[in-house]
């Protein structure tokens, strides 16, 4: 997509958000039942109990190591022994944090004068080992199967369709995957809860991430499709995160402790 029509699209995005009356009920009701005893979702990954929080937050740290500047390979390997330390396969990126690691160009504003680049993050991550399962944690279709090649982007990425008792639709997205496990997905296939959907990619295939799924409800896609945004500016954090709520009801073992909104 070029950054005009970029720029446009997300022009007409934000100016549904404030001015359709309807976005702001749908997403009320949607995360009334996200929020409610009614909703039930499948494992997504099979994540041990021994899973660690890290922080990937401005001048954040893991295990006394600053975060900022590494090449993908250091990152990788930084994550990788902290969880071995841990005597984990697992480690949790929060939702809504405020991170600089999105160094590039493809995090700069759309807008011409303003030098504000995107750092907020709209999903979960969750690091482990490449080839790791993924699973849909709820019943659906596949709305979306693309490969987001920009150094940084989502690579590999799927975007499931769900609804809620009313039918009211609702979506999930699912960023650096292994694009050999998506290939014999269509758009439009109905898949089970708790059905194998892809694996955990590896860089620079990811999007030159460390192995990791990123992980992001969205209320709706108010037409940008696989160009839903999974990191915000600063100044429009509480639009993309009304429209990208923490997931916690999705990971029940972490829940509130993958909310890192308040920090950072």
């Amino acid at each position: 997509m070029s950054k005009r029509n970029d720029h446009q699209l997300l022009i007409k995005a934000k100016e549904r958000f404030n001015n359709d009356p309807l976005i702001a009920t749908k997403i009320s009701k949607i995360a009334s039942f996200l929020n409610s005893s009614l909703f039930i979702s499948s494992p997504i990954i099979s994540i041990d109990q021994a899973a660690i929080f890290l922080d990937l937050s401005k001048n954040g740290n893991i295990d006394g190591s600053p975060i900022s500047g590494l090449s993908v390979q250091e990152f990788s390997d930084l994550i990788e022994n902290v969880m071995h330390k841990r005597n984990t396969r697992f480690a949790y990126g929060k939702w809504g944090e405020t991170r600089d690691i999105y160094s590039n160009d493809l995090f700069n504003s759309t807008e011409r004068q303003s030098k504000e680049k995107r750092n907020i993050h709209m999903g979960v991550d969750v690091f482990c080992k490449e080839g790791t399962e993924v699973f849909s944690p709820l019943a659906g279709k596949i709305s979306f199967i693309a490969n987001n090649k920009k150094e940084l982007d989502y690579g590999p990425m799927l975007i499931l369709e769900h609804s809620d008792l009313s039918g009211e639709s609702f979506y999930t997205l699912y960023g650096h995957l292994e694009l050999c496990s998506i290939k014999d997905l269509q758009q439009g296939q109905s898949i089970r809860a708790g059905e194998l959907i892809a694996r955990v990619g590896s860089p620079p295939e990811n999007g030159n991430w460390p192995p990791h799924l990123h992980f992001q409800l969205i209320i709706d896609l108010l037409d940008l499709g696989t160009d839903f945004p999974g990191v915000a500016l600063f100044s429009e954090r509480d639009i993309w995160l009304t429209l990208s709520p923490c997931p916690g009801m999705f990971f029940p073992n972490a829940d509130h402790q993958i909310d890192g909104s308040n920090f950072g």
